[in-house]
């Protein structure tokens, strides 16, 4: 075991190589092969393509038919070497060109191709570096980002699913520019180029997918823990888009592409299985399996299938550590803070993602094309949640003037303690389900030489449900310390900055503290069940003509799509307030636990505590014991079961219209532009907390009859907002030597409002005022409530990158610039109303909490990213590679924030710097990487009038590895991530000694075994 916590790990799958093509005089193809030649070949079947390229640069080539039979090439127009060209028609057909020092071309295979060539133990030669695994694909996705219109940063197959990513935000993080934001220590959402993943466009081989939320509030951020990394022919973070894909995009674009049984030759099968742990709690076992099936069918091979599916499971133990509401006292400065409650929780549970996709194809002939596409998924999580809050409260006081110790009582910068505290214990037990689905059909058709047609229609829905949902209360307050006695709690900071408890005065608590089971008292029992939805039907048809400008090429491209989106969220909750007679944790069997038995460990972020919390068997035990100790709040279950309520409908018509003009052979130029009709309703209820009358006012007079509602009313609101945007795009892409790759863009995008954002959920408060002197009534009232009139975010983007690819075609050097222009943030905000209609009923004064559109703001960055493979060291060492990026990213938004004097901020989930560097070796079939991810501080969620309390998440620095051992179709893997056991760190005031959360889960070790045939 000690072997497994401690191995180092990277690794991938071995292919092989075939020869192609081999001319007949090696040295007069070698010179042919120098020359460049301008080529104009459609896309096409790739072996008829590699014949006119022979036909048009005047050579001649031979290559088994079998070898690229079923397999289509890329259009390729411009000057180019013969062997470059050939390279590009082979580019995303699963098979690579690669030059000889002869002039001979070779094409090498990823390993799922069954007929490698390989030595008599099943690898390839120990004295012979192939591009195999790991290295394949980091040339594939080269490739793919190489000859790509746009600018895109890819991950192959062999790199999204091969290192310890179990899911796509794991392996994003991979890619410059991309900032994970994690749960219980798993990659949820990404950030890309400083842009709040509500901003991102997630979707499937091109095609729109529904959202699954999390705890109904994550509206259009899509949690990517719920998509597999497995089965994935590669993802794309398309950071440039075009006016032929969608608007909503400011961060970027993320699609999935699946694979297809035409990428393979003969029948491809593989099956994989792991079997891991986590070093944090006890017993938390991994395991995961995995099968992928591809083959052609029919007369002519023109059918095709790839299936696969997928089973993976984890147990978890994390524990973490929570401070709020910092005050400062007057003896250590106005910007030192103490918190005034603490928080320690522990969660247990276990998470399981199954699922399976299909992909049936048709291809008749070169011109025709037919897909139906079906992808599932379902991600479920069971978790147990016990924690403990200390809030600090007030002495108590004896005399009038009543002079009260306060809440936080220093002694010096690191120790403090409570006047008295309360101990409020909550064991949180739910069950969540997270179903995504998705059914896409379409097909293309070319029409002669110019025309081609291009349609799909797609249904897609996603679930979040909460069937078990249970909060189980206790609370009890300790008495106030008076000025003349010691607090009822001392805490002491460590170098971390976290509180530990230290002192008791237990003469304010009868002798107990909160770690003793007969210290707290029963409070209540709180449940919920929620269901959130979304449904979307999308439709679209692209129409393209491939043709000349003159003597250049000009490809025209115009289509439309459509977007129905139906979107709900439905909560109940339900609440039993303890009324019984007064019961302590210690009365009833079973109704405690301590936070070490089961799977939990002992209090690990602060040391030294023997933390409770209630029992989840034992309060349902005592609930159904005694069911009428406890009173069902009405009123309370009817304001929480709607406070994340609304219904949204949204639809979208877009249409485009672009042209591709290469003004030369190695230069080209985009323009076009998008149009988006957006049409939303969305329904909410208000909650009516209060509607106050004043005693004072005279008979007769009172105002409240002009209210049409009273305190605890439930009232339907809802609203309707269009609007339309055009996004112009150009890009332009200059090929400025055989090797230099300069691209340049403007393009424009929007961010859609989040549907929180949007929905009018609100609580309602209504009061009377009487002005005896002027003799008046006024009406007041106030309101939290969002805004369905928020306009979507706006960003003009300019982009510039330059690559360079290396000769021998051993990896690349990009450097890249970025700046955004963003308009229409959204932001909280707090507007005071004279004479404000809300619902009909005219107010004097009106308090509006809600969220509107910011001014300007923008988010700048520099990218940097090397991939080398060392081919120049001697052997063994030329198996080595190395795979490195860098992004330097600023931003700043203004908000206008009542009692905030620095109204410039950073966007949210902006992170300044982040670094990633993988190192590789391959060779005879042994694996080996390492990967260091850097993460740098970045802004929280919110921010407030006290710039000192924002808060930040700390720089984040993870180690991950994998070995491997590739041999006659199998593959042995060892897998560690975490293995520096980073926890994550938030904290506020710039300072990282002012920690407002810390969590710790440990680190991960799996042991795979896969087999291809």
């Amino acid at each position: 075991m000690t072997v497994l916590r401690h191995a180092l790990l990277g690794a991938t799958i071995l292919a092989s190589s075939l020869v192609l093509v081999s001319p007949a005089d090696a040295q007069e193809m070698a010179a042919a092969g120098r020359q460049m030649v301008d080529f104009n070949i459609p896309a096409q079947d790739l072996g008829a393509a590699l014949n006119e390229l022979g036909r048009q640069a005047g050579v001649n080539i031979a290559f088994p038919v079998e070898t690229v039979a079923g397999r289509t090439s890329a259009r390729l127009r411009g000057k180019f070497t013969p062997a470059e060209a050939a390279r590009r028609l082979a580019a995303g057909t699963g098979l690579r060109v690669t030059e000889t020092g002869r002039g001979a071309l070779v094409l090498v295979r990823n390993e799922r191709s069954s007929d490698a060539t390989q030595d008599d133990g099943g690898t390839p030669s120990g004295d012979e570096i192939v591009v195999t695994g790991f290295r394949e694909g980091l040339a594939t996705a080269r490739e793919v980002a190489r000859k790509a219109d746009n600018l895109v940063d890819v991950l192959s197959a062999d790199d999204v699913g091969k290192l310890p990513d179990t899911n796509i935000a794991e392996a994003l993080r991979r890619l410059d520019s991309v900032y994970l934001i994690r749960d219980q220590g798993e990659g949820r959402y990404v950030s890309i180029r400083g842009v709040d993943p509500i901003l991102n466009n997630v979707t499937m081989n091109g095609q729109t997918i529904a959202v699954s939320d999390t705890d109904g509030e994550s509206g259009r951020a899509a949690p990517l823990d719920v998509l597999s990394s497995s089965a994935l022919s590669r993802v794309e973070i398309h950071k440039v888009t075009l006016p032929y894909m969608d608007g909503q995009s400011i961060g970027g674009t993320i699609n999935i592409v699946t694979p297809s049984g035409f990428d393979y030759k003969n029948t491809y099968l593989n099956l994989s299985a792991e079997a891991g742990y986590n070093d944090f709690g006890k017993d938390n076992r991994i395991w995961s399996g995995n099968l992928a099936f591809g083959t052609k069918f029919g007369a002519n091979d023109q059918f095709a299938i790839f299936v696969s599916g997928e089973y993976w499971f984890k147990q978890y133990t994390s524990q973490s550590y929570t401070t709020s509401s910092p005050v400062t006292s007057p003896a250590y400065g106005a910007k030192y803070y103490f918190p005034t409650s603490v928080v320690m929780a522990q969660s247990i549970g276990q998470k399981e993602r199954y699922g399976g996709s299909a992909n049936f194809e048709y291809r008749p002939d070169e011109d025709t094309r037919a897909w139906v596409r079906y992808f599932f998924t379902q991600y479920n999580d069971d978790r147990t949640r016990p924690q403990i809050t200390l809030r600090g409260l007030q002495g108590r006081a004896v005399a009038a003037p009543a002079v009260r110790r306060p809440i936080v009582n220093p002694t010096s910068a690191t120790e403090f303690g409570y006047a008295g505290y309360r101990a409020q214990m909550e064991t949180r037990s739910e069950v969540q389900q997270r179903p995504v689905q998705q059914l896409v059909i379409g097909g293309e058709h070319r029409f002669g030489e110019r025309w081609t047609l291009t349609g799909d229609l797609n249904y897609t829905t996603a679930k979040e449900i909460n069937p078990y949902q249970r909060y189980f209360e206790a609370i009890t307050d300790t008495q106030g310390a008076l000025p003349t006695e010691a607090p009822a709690i001392t805490f002491v900071l460590d170098n971390r900055g976290l509180a530990h408890p230290t002192g008791f005065n237990t003469a304010l608590s009868n002798g107990l503290t909160y770690t003793d089971p007969a210290f707290n008292t029963i409070y209540r029992l709180r449940g919920v069940t929620s269901y959130v939805r979304e449904k979307t039907y999308t439709g679209n048809a692209d129409l393209k003509w491939d043709g000349n400008l003159g003597d250049r090429d000009l490809e025209l491209r115009t289509g439309f799509k459509f977007i129905l989106r139906d979107k709900s969220v439905d909560d109940t909750d339900y609440r039993y307030q303890f009324t019984g007679p007064k019961t302590t944790l210690a009365g009833f069997p079973g109704l405690y636990a301590r936070f070490e038995e089961g799977r939990g460990e002992s209090y690990v972020p602060v040391g030294g505590l023997n933390l409770l919390a209630p029992s989840r068997d034992g309060y349902e035990a005592f609930f159904a014991a005694h069911p009428d100790y406890f009173t069902y709040d009405a009123v309370g279950a009817a304001s929480n079961s709607i406070e994340n309520d609304y219904h949204l409908k949204e639809n979208i018509y877009a249409g485009y219209l672009m042209g591709d003009l290469h003004i030369t052979p190695s230069f080209s130029l985009i323009a076009g532009a998008r149009v988006e009709k957006t049409d939303s309703d969305i329904s909410a209820q208000g909650f009516v907390a209060s509607v106050t009358s004043n005693p004072g006012i005279p008979a007769g007079r009172s105002r409240l009859k002009e209210v049409p509602f009273k305190t605890s009313d439930i009232i339907d609101l809802s609203q309707s907002h269009s609007y339309t945007n055009v996004l112009p795009a150009v890009v332009a892409r200059w090929e400025l030597a055989k090797n230099w790759l300069l691209r340049g863009s403007v393009t424009t995008n929007i961010g859609r409002p989040d549907y929180t954002d949007l929905a009018p959920i609100s609580t309602i408060v209504v009061s009377e005022s009487y002005d005896a002197a002027n003799n008046v009534v006024s009406l007041d009232g106030s309101v939290e409530i969002g805004n369905p009139n928020l306009e979507p975010y706006k960003a003009l983007n300019f982009d510039a990158s330059l690559d360079y690819y290396f000769p021998d075609r051993s990896g690349s050097v990009t450097i890249g610039g970025f700046y955004k222009r963003v308009d229409n943030a959204v932001y909280s905000i707090v507007n005071d109303y004279r004479d404000h209609v809300f619902e009909g009923v005219k107010y004097d004064s009106f308090v509006e909490e809600t969220v509107a559109n910011a001014g300007p703001g923008y988010i700048r960055g520099i990218e940097l990213s090397l991939q080398k493979d060392l081919v120049e060291l001697p052997a063994p060492f030329n198996g080595l590679g190395i795979y490195a990026n860098a992004a330097f990213i600023e931003s700043d938004v203004e908000i206008d924030i009542p009692g905030r004097a620095n109204k410039h901020v950073p966007f949210f989930n902006q992170a300044d710097r982040i670094y990633n560097v993988q190192l590789y070796y391959e060779r005879g079939g042994f694996s080996a990487r390492v990967a260091y991810s850097f993460q740098g501080d970045a802004t929280g969620s919110s921010f407030g009038a006290n710039p000192d309390l924002d808060n930040y998440r700390s720089p984040r620095k993870t180690v991950d590895a994998q070995v491997s051992y590739t041999f006659n179709g199998f593959r042995l893997s060892l897998t560690g991530s975490n293995l520096n056991n980073q926890a994550a760190l938030n904290y506020r005031n710039h300072d990282r000694f002012f920690v407002s959360s810390y969590e710790t889960y440990g680190r991960e070790f799996r042991l795979g075994i896969s087999k291809t045939w």
